[in-house]
């Protein structure tokens, strides 16, 4: 069952509700490890929020530099800046936690991609900025495997003509992958 465009805020509030729900009793143990599947020198990551699965642990398990998103202010497009679990993090305007306008930004060859919902196809449903949408549209050749609960899992999402679909999605049971040759070492 597709799921309408005007369903999406529907979708995202009740993906929020259970994804906190779950968090609070589980936690998340990626069902393969990455790193020995995929070719990176720089892995973005994201610091979770509201129930969302921390991909800290996969990314430091690269043993490569690593970056997080930065955002000026809502209406600038999305950054990423290096950061080690060390670095401190500032306050953002969206409310979250990046690192401080003097790291230096990069541009990551793999993202480890939040998600509100993803589908079969590899569509994935965010929080509704469109920021990593925009980011991945202009940096095609990096790598976007999104970190989910299995339960954020739904049928069909029917994708908008700026929604950038996933490589793969790794949740604590599953590993999904639409490309083999963007996720696979040679």
């Amino acid at each position: 069952m597709a799921v309408p465009p005007t369903a999406l805020d529907k979708l995202r509030s009740d993906m929020r509700q259970q994804r906190l729900s779950h968090s609070k009793n589980n936690i998340f143990k990626p069902s393969v490890d990455l790193s020995s599947l995929v070719e990176a020198d720089l892995v973005a990551l994201y610091r979770p929020m509201g129930g969302e699965p921390d991909p800290t642990p996969i990314a430091a398990a690269f043993e490569r530099p690593m970056a997080l998103p930065f955002l000026a202010d809502d209406d600038t497009s999305m950054q990423f800046r290096l950061w080690s679990p060390s670095d401190p993090l500032v306050r953002a305007a969206w409310g979250g936690q990046q690192p401080d306008v003097r790291s230096t930004e990069v541009i990551p060859d793999l993202i480890l991609v939040p998600l509100g919902a993803f589908d079969t196809e590899l569509n994935r449903i965010g929080q509704g900025g469109g920021h990593y949408d925009r980011y991945l549209a202009a940096h095609p050749s990096a790598l976007r495997i999104g970190i989910a609960w299995e339960l954020q899992r739904v049928d069909a999402i029917e994708p908008q003509p700026w929604d950038i679909p996933l490589d793969a999605v790794l949740t604590e049971k599953s590993f999904y992958v639409k490309d083999l040759n963007r996720c696979q070492r040679p």
